[in-house]
């Protein structure tokens, strides 16, 4: 993975959820792993759009330049 960062964040979310609701019922826990799945995917679909609007912007600005050696 290229952001371990994410990975090690995902870990402590899923240790801190067991952790917090090792007392709730296996039903419960279900729902909330669920959303947890959920709201992620909703983070990604907001960081897809902003890569892609950043995308479009780079490709309307981008003008090529001719560059002269130094002497």
């Amino acid at each position: 993975m290229r952001y371990k960062w994410i990975e090690h964040l995902a870990q402590a979310w899923d240790e801190l959820l067991e952790d917090v609701f090792s007392c709730v019922p296996d039903e419960t826990r279900k729902h909330l792993k669920n959303a947890r799945k959920e709201f992620l995917l909703a983070i990604r679909g907001i960081i897809d759009k902003k890569i892609e609007s950043l995308e479009k912007k780079k490709g309307a600005s981008v003008k090529k330049v001719k560059v002269e050696k130094a002497a």
